[in-house]
């Protein structure tokens, strides 16, 4: 099915009926003839993100930035070549940081626990996100599983490692891995590791010495 034949979607998404396109976008995700196009979860992201923001929603829809996530996740996972993903990457971009603020703001306030949740919920972007591979570690090691944080670092290791370029990347993911490597190096500070910290930072200097937040982060870790 293609994109025009969702006109019905297009229209109430327009007319920012958040609530009748989450159940209408909702409705061809369960239909045997439209559950494996991407399209229609994409829709129903929206609806639940936005309807997300109105304070008055109906109960129903009381978690809907949460289940706006899960959407995301399963339209991932049908959009085989990222075409959807590609064609709307500005609203998941902003899906996006609309949860790394959430994590940020957390971690801040030394909430990992409840950081760790949302950290999870990134995993819906695709599970080798580089970012989610760091924030996990950051957050399992800070509440004590340093076991499995030291796992999350080296696939995040290995994940930069193997990039390339940026140009793949939304412009909020580059702010996450800055983040990322910043905070899972600082766990390495604590724990006294002053070479591995020096080395994570390493990571992200190659693609990030220009950039004036990442030098300060740097100068904090290695300077």
């Amino acid at each position: 099915m293609m994109a025009q034949e969702y006109d019905d979607l297009l229209i109430l998404k327009a007319d920012q009926n958040w609530e009748k396109l989450i159940i209408s976008s909702e409705k061809y995700t369960l239909k045997d003839a439209t559950k494996n196009d991407p399209i229609p979860y994409y829709y129903m992201a929206y609806g639940l993100y936005k309807i997300s923001f109105v304070g008055d929603r109906p109960d129903e829809f009381k978690n809907a930035f949460k289940n706006s996530i899960g959407v995301i996740g399963k339209m991932d996972r049908k959009d085989n070549d990222k075409v959807v993903f590609n064609r709307y990457q500005d609203f998941f971009g902003e899906v996006k940081g609309t949860l790394f603020e959430m994590i940020r703001n957390d971690i801040e306030a030394d909430d990992y626990r409840r950081s760790f949740g949302w950290v999870m919920n990134m995993y819906k972007f695709g599970r080798d996100d580089i970012g989610a591979k760091f924030l996990d570690g950051t957050c399992r090691y800070r509440n004590g599983d340093k076991a499995t944080a030291r796992t999350k670092w080296k696939e995040g290791k290995e994940l930069i490692g193997a990039l390339e370029s940026l140009d793949g990347l939304l412009e909020i993911d580059r702010e996450i891995i800055k983040f990322a490597l910043y905070e899972s190096a600082k766990c390495q500070v604590d724990a006294r590791q002053t070479a591995e910290a020096q080395a994570i930072m390493n990571l992200g200097a190659q693609w990030f010495e220009e950039d004036e937040d990442w030098q300060k982060y740097y100068d904090e870790i290695v300077n």
